[in-house]
């Protein structure tokens, strides 16, 4: 989360929103990896299509030496928002097998709880009093965010983390919304590209996995006892 406030800092919304989309991205591996759920080479291919489309709304950012156009800062700002990616899929990966054993509300306690304690080591990095309406927009995004993860944290104890995760893809339309006509962000044609590609192996995942899960259920049917 933190690494994700500093990239909104040297970013547009729109292009944070897309490089974060390696999350998602990442759980698919991370799920193999830690969970040893299944992962076809349907959902392989898919995972290294979306990571491509990471790849090209970075590539602009990380030419550092390139040539004095460059911006460092938002070439900072990319390696925060990837980093953040990192953690965020690792995270999920937590909650995947915390749900094994713990009541969703217990979760979601204990990770607020330590977001909040870990909070307070900024203090030194600049923190100032919020105005009230600064402090109104905080509660609320508080309140979101932590609705939010409550909807999150009981996907994951009734899918897989490898299929709940395209579903954060839908936030790229919201993102590029609200840049545009709240922050006069208008997205460059290779993030679009780069973010449609995300998007496309968000779909492909979701498609087969519905797919999948309609053989799964078919067979599950066919083998039940006739009465």
């Amino acid at each position: 989360m933190g690494l994700g406030f500093a990239g909104l800092g040297l970013l547009p919304l729109p292009e944070v929103t897309a490089i974060g989309y390696a999350a998602p991205l990442l759980v698919v591996v991370f799920a193999a990896m830690f969970l040893n759920e299944e992962v076809r080479a349907f959902r392989l291919f898919a995972v290294a299509l979306g990571m491509v489309g990471v790849m090209v709304v970075l590539a602009p950012r990380l030419t550092l030496l390139s040539g004095p156009t460059v911006e460092s800062a938002a070439a900072l700002g990319a390696m925060l928002v990837l980093m953040g990616a990192v953690c965020a899929a690792l995270a999920q990966i937590y909650v995947r097998k915390l749900v094994q054993t713990e009541q969703t509300s217990a979760i979601v306690f204990f990770f607020s709880m330590t977001a909040t304690g870990l909070s307070l080591l900024t203090l030194p990095f600049g923190w100032v009093i919020p105005l009230p309406f600064e402090a109104a927009l905080l509660i609320v995004a508080g309140l979101l965010g932590g609705l939010g993860q409550i909807f999150l944290t009981s996907a994951y104890r009734f899918a897989d983390a490898s299929v709940v995760a395209p579903f954060d893809y839908a936030s790229m339309l919201f993102a590029i919304l609200i840049g545009y006509f709240i922050f006069d962000e208008v997205p460059t044609v290779q993030m679009l590209i780069g973010a449609g590609l995300v998007i496309l192996a968000g779909v492909m995942i979701i498609l087969r996995e519905h797919a999948l899960g309609l053989k799964r259920e078919k067979a599950r049917s066919g083998m039940t006892p006739q009465g």
